[in-house]
């Protein structure tokens, strides 16, 4: 399940870690291929992340709501927030080219990310834009001349994103904003006085080139509208009459012969329609007649920013044909893949989330889109120590997701990276633990690829005393800590120091802190394999459900050996 540095972009593929790492990969790849055709995409769909300020609370249902210690302690499963550091700060310098790298030489889109730089200075919204610069211009290679691609984005940032968009894929291959209607007025409840609710999403349709296909879409309409229309009749049926612009006399004699022509009382012409003509109505830019997933859709995963397959499948219809290749580079709760293998297209995803790659997008395939398991190729999952040490070099973010997700059912890696206080995970106990009158569920987790020290054990421990509602933390090395040397004596003293909890569901005894290495999600036995804990809650559904394992990684759990 893992990948090699440059691979060709194969299809029935969910692909785990950054999208951007994958992309250089296929983009390389295509660009050393001169003799054979590149491996590209038919249809690019992205729903990024938003630059909205948001939080989405996936962790944990609306009933503990009432609990004010358990909301105290509500964490956050991922963010949607980016901040001027010097990660961003670095990527506008090689966008812009204050510093030379290969893989940004002749950058498509250096003109506007200056130009953004120079309006909103070196701001948390830059940071965003360059982030997403970064992903188009490689999206931007992957796709066919006859390809499209639809960026759905927030009215926060679709302005300067259209200005990418602009500068990348050329302001003459842009075609719609699209208007999409997600919720009644009654639903958009404005958090504020002093502006209306917010209703619509913006979606930017693109083509790669004047070669793009699109196909005309109808709206289905009923009896009522087909007789409210379509009033008049002869023996062909009911018809409509269309005004006839310009009409040669060949052609009028031609409707004429075919009994179109139709003279009104005052000697005007017009040409018959009738109902069983009539497609539908055309669609255009503006999308209402679907809304947002409610709360009690059969769809539902509990996904926050979930989609519905109404909407993809409507911009799979309109810009593929069967046997076409659908690419999302942030697969999400993989409500594209499963659109287009609902309707015969092949597809590509890319997730930073472990943990809903196998929980929701596999199964979702499986389930929803009657996929065989066997047909399902999974790629930058570590599949042996050796693969995990090479993700821990390679890409260390991914590796800490890994570390978090794979290895410990129930857990949630912290995607944003700062001011996090050294937590890199958290997860929730199905059953809370009642400690001084208070309910607490939270269990972190801190992962350090390198080697460990006192000090971060220490820090660690700090952490877990401090953190409103925490019970527990688990310590996540690559490698095992020693039993001798190296101060590891300490550390585990460390450990023993914050002593165990007990659980009213179980009769065991439990660390409060305890060490845990990745080598051991490769043991053939349970006991070994997994962290000590108290059953966990499954941290994408509202409501409070034990954690069920039923994906790839269950079946690596269950056939690994170290």
């Amino acid at each position: 399940m893992t990948t090699p540095q440059n691979t060709a972009m194969k299809t029935e593929t969910i692909c785990f870690g950054d999208c951007l790492e994958h992309l250089k990969r296929w983009v390389r790849w295509n660009k050393s291929l001169d003799a054979l055709p590149p491996s590209k995409a038919d249809l690019i769909y992205l729903d990024p992340p938003w630059n909205s300020g948001r939080n989405y609370n996936i962790l944990f249902g609306s009933d503990q709501a009432s609990d004010a210690d358990a909301q105290t302690a509500q964490e956050t499963a991922f963010t949607d927030m980016w901040q001027w550091n010097d990660e961003a700060k670095r990527r506008v310098q090689l966008i812009t080219g204050e510093i030379y790298h290969d893989d940004y030489a002749d950058h498509p889109a250096y003109k506007s990310i200056f130009a953004l730089k120079t309006l909103l200075g070196e701001t948390g919204m830059l940071a965003y834009c360059a982030y997403m610069d970064d992903r188009l211009r490689l999206l931007h290679a992957m796709l066919k001349e006859t390809g499209s691609i639809y960026l759905h984005c927030d009215p926060h940032a679709s302005h300067y994103l259209k200005i990418i968009m602009d500068n990348i894929f050329g302001p003459e291959n842009y075609r719609n904003e699209i208007t999409w209607k997600r919720q009644t007025n009654s639903g958009a409840k404005a958090r504020s006085t002093r502006k209306f609710g917010s209703m619509t999403d913006i979606i930017f349709f693109y083509a790669k080139s004047e070669k793009a296909k699109i196909r005309k879409l109808y709206l289905p309409v009923d009896d009522e509208y087909l007789k409210r229309v379509f009033r008049m009749k002869d023996d062909k049926g009911n018809f409509k009459v269309e005004e006839i612009q310009e009409a040669s006399q060949a052609k009028l004699e031609e409707y004429e012969r075919e009994g179109l022509l139709y003279k009104s009382r005052t000697g005007k012409l017009g040409k018959k329609k009738y109902d069983w003509q009539f497609p539908g109505i055309l669609i255009g830019n503006l999308w209402t007649d679907f809304m947002a997933l409610g709360s009690n859709s059969k769809e539902r995963t509990g996904y926050a920013t979930q989609k519905p397959l109404k909407l993809l499948k409507r911009i799979i219809e309109a810009s593929t044909n069967e046997g076409d290749v659908v690419l999302d580079p942030f697969g999400g709760c993989g409500t594209t893949m499963v659109a287009a293998r609902q309707l015969n297209r092949r597809f590509v995803g890319i997730d930073i989330s472990l943990y809903a790659t196998e929980t929701v997008d596999y199964n979702r395939l499986i389930n929803e889109a009657k996929m065989p398991e066997k047909e399902i190729r999974v790629t930058g999952i570590p599949e042996d120590l050796a693969s995990a040490k090479r993700l821990a070099k390679d890409d260390p973010f991914a590796f800490e997701i890994f570390a978090v997700e794979a290895c410990i059912p129930g857990m949630v890696a912290n995607k944003v990276q700062r001011k996090d206080r050294g937590i890199d995970g958290k997860g929730w106990l199905l059953h809370p633990v009642i400690e001084k009158g208070k309910k607490n569920h939270l269990i972190l987790a801190q992962v350090k690829a390198g080697k460990p020290s006192l000090s971060q054990v220490r820090d660690f421990a700090n952490v877990i005393q401090n953190t409103a509602g925490a019970v527990a933390g688990v310590f996540i090395t690559l490698d095992k800590i020693g039993r001798e040397g190296d101060g590891t004596e300490e550390m585990r003293r460390v450990a023993a120091q914050l002593g165990t909890f007990q659980h009213e569901h179980s009769m065991d005894e439990f660390p409060r802190l305890q060490f845990w290495h990745v080598g051991q999600f490769f043991y053939k036995s349970k006991r070994q394999r997994l962290p000590h804990l108290p059953e966990m809650a499954d941290p994408y559904k509202e409501e409070k459900v034990p954690i069920r394992q039923t994906g790839f990684l269950t079946k690596m759990r269950r056939y690994s050996h170290g």
